[in-house]
């Protein structure tokens, strides 16, 4: 295969650096464009950035195998066969079914008026507290209060949940924080604090400890469930939302399209979450030569998928960078594809539509202030969102009362809400 297959040309890109941490798109395009698979030197991995090429990699888990980690560094992989991010074959069939029976859409249809009615409420409490930062006040509202409600977790601890999550994924980079093991510690102290008498009684936990006595799970199995249903679910759909939201406030006439045509809100969460892809990277090993569009990765080495660069490719969209709520996303590969396809997805895109749904019957018009992007080192999004909810109505009114001040003082034009 070596002798027919090109090799791989390098770059000096350091994808882990705070700069390109913070706007990752143009070192994107430059992998895309230097070929299928690209060698970079730190870490030292094959990068596939190229929407086809990204999406075949995931679907050949016999030959970038998750089950040697699919981080960056030894001491994130050495968790290889214990998780279900890192597990492969049957051992990973098995647990993933368990964990997602309750994530199913059948079964998530039955808690979906509940979950509309919470966000329905919070969205009306913030419409009166003028410019709020919407990651904390509404992007965490419905993972941290609902989900945590649906796993069944004691109230203590919860509030450290999102700290927890962020650590987790932050680690994954090829420079260990030694500074965030205590974090790290502390998740796992809480997570084998957990017992049938310490979870809530017909939750997604207690139905997994259920199976524990039933024979039908181990104990192991059933806390690595439990920690998928905590670590990888929440800053996931809590930082789309976040994009979403900033995408929409920052194009008002797909905002209008929108809220004129509600049926395009699925679309326009799978939009969403291509446009900003969250999990920036996974890792895969390969156990043998893979050949990538004419390109080789040796057997033996490190693979690292960019599901960013692969959703901003302009081999597979038209207009990349822009956000459309027409466009058809439904391939996108925020959420993977194959074997290790998201289990969460389906409550992610739950969440979002229902809280668009809100947004759009409240009658609102959206403004945001400039993000601050996070610099974890697994995940892309924002820690700062400033953020306004207003009634069109008031909106209107207030547009009206700057038109009749301009004309009797001839001010200069005021920039608008949907102008921002």
């Amino acid at each position: 295969m070596q002798a027919r297959l090109a090799q791989a040309p390098e770059l000096a890109l350091n994808l882990f650096g705070d700069e390109s941490l913070r706007d990752p798109y143009g070192d994107y395009k430059a992998i895309r464009d230097a070929g299928p698979v690209v060698h970079l030197r730190h870490p030292d991995v094959f990068a596939i950035g190229r929407f086809a090429d990204v999406q075949a990699a995931l679907r050949a888990p016999e030959k970038l195998i998750s089950g040697k980690g699919v981080g960056f560094n030894d001491i994130w992989n050495s968790g290889g066969g214990s998780n279900v991010l890192q597990m492969d074959g049957q051992p990973h069939a098995r647990l993933r079914a368990t964990i997602m029976r309750p994530l199913a859409p059948a079964k998530l249809r039955e808690v979906r008026l509940d979950l509309k009615q919470l966000i329905a409420r919070r969205i009306d409490a913030l419409i009166r507290c003028n410019w709020f930062n919407a990651m904390t006040e509404l992007a965490s509202f419905l993972p941290v209060q609902a989900v945590s409600h649906l796993v069944g977790l004691p109230e203590a601890g919860r509030e450290r949940m999102l700290t927890w999550a962020a650590t987790t994924f932050n680690q994954i980079g090829p420079d260990v924080d030694l500074d965030e093991f205590g974090v790290l510690a502390e998740a796992r102290s809480f997570m084998s604090s957990l017992s049938p008498a310490t979870v809530r009684s017909g939750s997604w936990t207690g139905d997994l400890f259920k199976a524990v006595d039933s024979g039908r799970l181990s104990l192991a199995e059933a806390m690595a469930a439990i920690s998928a249903y905590v670590i990888p679910s929440l800053d996931t759909t809590i930082l789309s939302k976040g994009h979403l939201l900033y995408d929409l406030a920052q194009n008002p006439d797909q905002w209008t399209k929108l809220r004129e045509n509600p049926e395009k809100i699925p679309f326009a969460v799978l939009e969403g979450v291509r446009r900003n892809a969250v999990v920036r990277w996974f890792s895969r090993f390969a156990v043998e030569d893979y050949e990538v569009d004419g390109a080789l990765v040796p057997k033996d080495s490190r693979v690292m998928l960019l599901y960013g660069s692969a959703n901003r490719d302009e081999r597979r969209y038209a207009n990349p960078d822009s956000f459309d709520v027409d466009r058809d996303a439904r391939d996108q590969l925020c959420w993977g594809t194959g074997t290790h396809m998201c289990a969460g997805m389906h409550l992610a895109r739950l969440e979002m539509e229902v809280m668009l749904e809100a947004l759009v019957e409240a009658d609102v018009e959206v403004t945001a202030g400039p993000p601050t992007v996070s610099l974890n080192r697994g995940l892309y999004g924002y820690s700062e969102l400033p953020f306004r909810i207003e009634r069109r109505d008031s909106v209107s009114r207030a547009r009206t009362q700057d038109d009749d001040k301009r004309q009797s003082t001839k001010m200069p034009p005021v920039h608008r809400a949907d102008s921002l």
